[in-house]
């Protein structure tokens, strides 16, 4: 590989770094330049066949569909439940549950968060979380700060499984065939079998570095922003915390075992809360004076008491209805097959063997909406506050339609460029040859480091599997390792990246009123993510899978 070729194929890594990163701009600008770049790299210098390197952009933009109609729903849900009041009950149901700032992180972004995080995926947890924390006192860059930490080891099943479901297997896709069809043939013969084995090696390594992640969050949030900087305050609570992390992981274990990736978060969550939440009413496992002790140069937000305008049964009945209709649809064989019959196909893109499919009536985005539609009559929401919840839900939408529709055929491009005038392999597998060759005996460490990357620069764990598990899997063929051991570490370092992700930290900072704090944010949470990751590789060389 010439140097130009290296460059090449490494054009959306480097092509992301500068616009989005080193020169900050949003996403909805980085997103398309960095998306044409790739594009004259793969056609100029990589050779890619032009019709397939249009039709991949074809592809990417038919693929971009389905995700974007999950975060419509999210966030239309977020808007009704705010305009309607709902969400006021919320918050003050966690206010009343503990005055300790500890509890209240591990229950609102740990437990709660990941409920969010399994419902809707796409970043939205820290956003609805950090808030929430905020108008309990704790400061906003802390708010921040523990918000984007706890949005980590849900993200594996996050927006009903998508980052396994949908992103790995559109990573492995190259020309149409997945580069994993062994591997699939052994599991039933369809990815989603091979998706919950890749997912059941990721949830088994976080019962040890997952569980870890509520402690983590406390003592950061006590050494970083109490008055004291004390570690000691934050492990104080311990078993609380290392509780409240077995409550999900435990859990969530058991749910992917038994029904697959699409509910672990979902449900995990909600048998955490139901644990957690009684066990803290008590006070058991917890010191006996509660803790909110923070720095007084901190920009804290003074305590609010919301004021609750329906039963907390009713404020939570869109989120209960939206979990039934989500495990009925995936459990119910003839429910999922009615609905999957909706879902619009199209093969041949431009005469090539590409293809492409997106959901209608199966895709959580339509239940989302149908939930907000019952919530208009359930809250009894005037003509003005559905108006608002509509309008606000669609303009917010613009940057990602415009981000993701630029992301996604990027990485497509990337992943189809195999088919070139040069006889070269596609980007990634070229890269994987390289890196295997140079790395390959560490590559248990350095899989997770490479998902990091992928979701720090998409920011989207999604994203990350979709532009790197190509390459995970060809590394794994060339140092003879395991290949779902490789591409578990790979989902968990996306995982970890979404910690620090640009697009997630300036959600974050934003909702917060810190916009311009981010670089802070991210000094915060980077060691936790690179923690996590090579815990994970030691664990996965532990296991001998290499």
């Amino acid at each position: 590989m010439t140097f130009l070729q290296l460059l090449a194929s490494l054009s959306p890594v480097i092509s992301v770094m500068l616009f989005l990163v080193l020169l900050r701009m949003p996403a909805s600008k980085a997103m398309p330049i960095s998306m044409v770049i790739t594009g004259l790299a793969a056609a100029f210098i990589w050779h890619m066949d032009t019709n397939l390197l249009a039709a991949s952009v074809v592809e990417g933009l038919l693929a971009a569909i389905t995700p974007l109609t999950i975060i419509f729903g999210a966030v239309f849900l977020l808007n009704t439940l705010k305009y309607s009041g709902a969400m006021d009950t919320i918050r003050a149901g966690f206010t009343n549950i503990s005055a300790d700032a500890r509890v209240q992180v591990i229950i609102i972004c740990w437990l709660f968060g990941s409920f969010i995080e399994g419902s809707a995926g796409f970043g939205t947890p820290a956003a609805i979380a950090a808030p929430l924390l905020v108008l309990l006192g704790i400061p906003p860059v802390a708010a921040a700060v523990v918000a984007l930490i706890a949005d980590s080891v849900c993200v594996s099943f996050g927006a009903i499984g998508l980052p396994v479901l949908f992103g790995m297997e559109q990573g492995l896709l190259q020309g149409g065939t997945s580069m994993a069809a062994a591997q699939i043939a052994e599991h039933g013969g369809t990815y989603a079998g091979y998706g919950r084995f890749i997912a059941m090696h990721m949830i088994s390594m976080d019962l040890i570095v997952g569980s870890l992640i509520p402690l983590v969050m406390v003592a950061i949030l006590t050494g970083f922003f109490g008055r004291k900087k004390s570690f000691k305050e934050g492990l104080a609570i311990w078993k609380f915390a290392l509780f409240a992390g077995l409550a999900f992981t435990v859990p969530a274990w058991l749910i992917n075992y038994f029904a697959g990736p699409e509910f672990p978060s979902v449900i995990g969550a909600l048998v955490g809360m139901a644990l957690v939440i009684p066990v803290a009413r008590k006070g058991w496992l917890l010191p006996k004076q509660p803790w909110h002790d923070f720095a007084e140069n901190e920009e804290g937000a003074a305590v609010a008491h919301a004021e609750a305008h329906f039963s907390q049964f009713a404020a939570w009945t869109p989120y209960l209805i939206m979990a039934a209709l989500l495990v009925l649809s995936r459990t119910v064989a003839p429910l999922k097959a009615w609905l999957a019959g909706f879902n619009i196909s199209i093969t041949g893109i431009m005469g090539t063997s590409l293809k492409a499919s997106f959901a209608t009536l199966y895709a959580p985005g339509a239940f989302f909406v149908a939930v907000c539609i019952l919530g208009f009559f359930l809250f009894r929401m005037n003509g003005n506050a559905i108006k608002n919840s509509v309008t606000v839900s669609c303009k917010s939408m613009i940057p990602t339609i415009i981000s993701l529709g630029a992301s996604v055929p990027m990485v497509k491009i990337f992943l189809n460029s195999g088919a070139n005038e040069a006889g070269l392999s596609s980007m990634p597998v070229a890269l994987a040859n390289l890196l295997g060759s140079s790395l390959g005996s560490i590559w248990e460490w350095v899989a997770p480091i490479v998902g990091i990357f992928g979701a720090f620069l998409s920011g989207s764990a999604t994203f990350s599997n979709m532009m790197f598990s190509g390459l995970q899997y060809s590394v794994a063929e060339n140092i003879n390792g395991n290949h779902t051991l490789i591409l578990a570490l790979q989902g968990m370092g996306a995982n970890a990246g979404n910690m620090m992700c640009v697009m997630n930290v300036v959600a974050a900072a934003t909702v917060v009123g810190m916009a311009g704090r981010e670089s802070e944010i991210i000094r915060k949470t980077m060691p936790v993510a690179l923690g996590y990751a090579l815990l994970a590789g030691t664990i996965a060389f532990v296991w001998g899978g290499f």
